[in-house]
């Protein structure tokens, strides 16, 4: 019984969609059905209803569902009671992010730590699955979006404050002006955020939760998981982009960026364990809540 198919079946549980569960756990679907069908043949049972169209539970699969979760628990605390142990000694540390996160300047964090304190062994991860890593003890630290920081067991601070600009082509006639508001934007046609996981980009959300509360249904011709694509379609004159004003390449040629008003921010924080299993990872954290200061 392999730990990765138990994941799974608490997924599904959970979701109760093969299509979520995939996406969550970055498998194809035709996988986690042929991983659930050896799960079942394992326990010599079937453990949920296939006769609709939606993934029904059933008495098995509710009555296996609190052991299923408490193996993978235990197997994840066994897994960091080891790694605590192999790493007790050493001056290791791993930090993760997501992608997506690379210009808010974490090359240069990172940098500037590294040169001041050569002797520590740092390594970084990207991951669209940072807190999987940290809670696994893969990593000391996550440097995640605000979805990703809703998690009340690890410690948290704001490394960086964004907000909601719009990318123009500069021949429009808002181009150059301080800032904009929806209502200006009416007529527009909108490339937004695509997200690599089922729930919408947070830029996104954030933007149709304005046009909501305005009563107003953007124009929607483009949308893309990449902002280069997204800025390069407002240069081409497709249309306007919305973006974190910190996430816009600012070397694509005929735009415009100009602030949405009012102010909708966005926050990029850093979280880590209550508890450090060595004191690298202290200096890190040091070494950031000192340039947050300056």
């Amino acid at each position: 019984m392999e730990i990765s198919v138990l994941q799974e079946f608490v997924s599904l549980v959970e979701t109760c969609s093969f299509q979520e569960t995939a996406a969550i756990m970055n498998v194809s679907q035709s996988a986690l059905t042929k991983h659930i069908h050896k799960l079942e043949e394992e326990l010599n049972l079937s453990l949920f209803d296939r006769s609709t169209r939606n993934v029904k539970l059933n008495d098995f699969s509710e009555d296996f569902y609190p052991y299923a979760k408490h193996i993978i628990q235990l197997h994840q605390e066994a897994l960091s009671s080891l790694n605590e142990l192999k790493n007790q000694n050493k001056r290791q540390i791993t930090i993760v992010y997501t992608p997506v996160l690379g210009q808010y300047g974490l090359v240069e964090t990172i940098s500037d730590f590294t040169k001041k304190y050569p002797e520590h062994n740092l390594s970084t991860i990207e991951s669209y699955q940072p807190l999987s890593l940290l809670s696994q003890r893969k990593s000391d630290f996550a440097f995640v979006s605000e979805n990703d920081a809703q998690d009340e067991s690890f410690n948290k601070l704001i490394y960086k404050t964004d907000h909601l600009a719009v990318v123009l082509p500069d021949s429009h006639p808002l181009a150059g002006q301080n800032s904009v508001t929806i209502e200006q934007l009416y007529d527009e046609q909108f490339i937004l955020h695509s997200s690599p996981n089922p729930t919408m980009h947070e830029e996104t959300q954030k933007f149709m939760d304005l046009c909501d509360s305005k009563g107003f249904t953007p124009n929607i011709v483009a949308e893309s998981q990449f902002t280069a694509t997204m800025v390069r379609y407002v240069s081409a004159g497709r249309g306007i982009a919305v973006l974190n004003r910190l996430h816009i390449p600012t070397e694509v040629p005929n735009i415009s960026i100009v602030d949405l008003y009012p102010t909708i921010h966005s926050y990029i924080y850093l979280l880590y364990p209550r508890k450090f299993s060595h004191s690298s990872a202290m200096d890190f954290l040091h070494f950031v809540i000192g340039q947050l200061s300056t």
